[in-house]
């Protein structure tokens, strides 16, 4: 990545040494726009998946507001303004950058605003260039899906609104119309389109940084189905700051092999224990986040009974960590439910972050000594999973 960055400010030395300057070692945003109110507090955070880090800040006055530091590395950055909603994205590099234009604003139903950024540039900054034209491929999907959204919405709206008054008859009979049929198919190469364009892009950058950075940039998540692509990017692009980001999303408690994280917890009926004590003369265990409001999770649950009806007798368990942040709908779900196994209500939500839990579902199964065996699966290949496993 370093390799990357120097070729990039090469161009610029060599322009810059030609006027008598030197290659610049830090930044300074120079910020004018219109629209923001006076006071606001102007941040600057790194683009990623998780909660932003928070790299620096500064005080709008007359719409102004300067901010300066150094860029060890290149980032994606997004700009917005505390406490409300909207933002810009833009690489940050040690340069001398100017943000302009004029923002609009609306109140959303929390109080809060939502600023638009359509209308703000960035200049002075190379490298967001380069980033603006890596993402045009993302942008002309985006268009592509609105289009698309445009076209069906009165028949998505008539099919939602069948279902939420429960007329099954008039949801059958839009399912089985040639109209939703061609929505669904144009949706699916829609789909198709997106994963081709997201695949060449990475690929086609996958010898630095730019790679996992397009990774993080034209998704919302990561999924295990995007591991062949991380594992095609070269060793520079994998040990980059967003190689290692595309990393701990896509292997959040590591590989199979590997040691999960210890945690501490107190069941559903007071009993302190930890995961080496819950997998302790068991064969394999499946460790289950879910929630009570959560209807995936709760469609899984007849599927995770049957297996441990058949499995609990040979050395199998369950232990079922709940996100639930009320005990009352956790503890009716568990005894409406029937669950027979370990419950845990994660009330903290400590131990969800240790193994990166960012959606439930999730699942693990886990070996007698705690380590990662498979991950994610459910319904019949998780069924398929424990058997292949006692078989062998």
């Amino acid at each position: 990545m370093k390799k990357t960055f120097i070729a990039a400010g090469l161009a610029v030395s060599l322009l810059t040494t030609a006027c008598g300057s030197s290659e610049k070692t830090s930044y300074t945003i120079h910020g004018e726009i219109a629209g923001i109110p006076d006071s606001s507090v102007v941040l600057l955070s790194s683009l990623t998946h998780t909660s932003p880090d928070t790299i620096a800040e500064a005080v709008v006055t007359d719409g102004k507001f300067e901010i300066t530091g150094v860029a060890e590395e290149p980032r994606a950055v997004t700009l917005y303004i505390k406490d409300n909603y909207g933002s810009k994205v833009f690489m940050l590099e040690n340069a001398d950058i100017s943000i302009n234009g004029v923002v609009k604003s609306n109140e959303v139903p929390d109080g809060k605003l939502r600023f638009d950024f359509d209308e703000v540039s960035v200049s002075g900054s190379p490298m967001t260039d380069t980033y603006n034209e890596k993402m045009s491929g993302r942008r002309m999907l985006d268009s592509m899906f609105m289009a698309h959204q445009a076209a069906y919405r009165p028949l998505i709206d008539k099919y939602y609104e069948a279902r939420q008054n429960g007329n099954s008859s008039l949801v059958d009979s839009i399912d089985a119309s040639e109209e939703y049929n061609r929505m669904r198919m144009a949706e699916k190469n829609l789909f198709a389109a997106a994963d081709s364009i997201f695949d060449a892009s990475v690929i086609a950058d996958k010898d630095d940084f730019w790679g996992p950075l397009l990774m993080i940039s034209q998704t919302s998540y990561l999924s295990a189905g995007q591991r062949d692509l991380y594992e095609s990017l070269s060793d520079s692009a994998k040990n980059s700051y967003y190689g290692r980001l595309v990393y701990d999303e896509l292997y959040p408690v590591g590989r199979p092999g590997d040691k999960m994280p210890e945690f501490e917890a107190v069941t559903i009926d007071g009993t302190k224990t930890g995961l080496a004590a819950l997998c302790k003369d068991k064969k394999y265990v499946i460790l289950d986040f879910w929630a009570s409001w959560c209807g995936p999770c709760r469609r899984e649950i007849p599927n995770l009974k049957k297996i441990y009806s058949d499995f609990a007798d040979k050395g199998f368990d369950i232990i079922s960590v709940s996100i639930d942040k009320e005990e009352k709908p956790w503890i009716n779900a568990v005894e409406n439910e029937g669950l027979k196994w370990v419950n845990i209500r994660d009330i903290d939500h400590s131990i969800a972050d240790k193994y990166k839990v960012s959606a439930v579902p999730t699942m693990y199964i886990v070996d007698s000594e705690g380590r990662l065996v498979a991950e994610n699966l459910r319904g019949e290949e998780l069924a398929a999973k424990i058997k292949e496993l006692f078989q062998n």
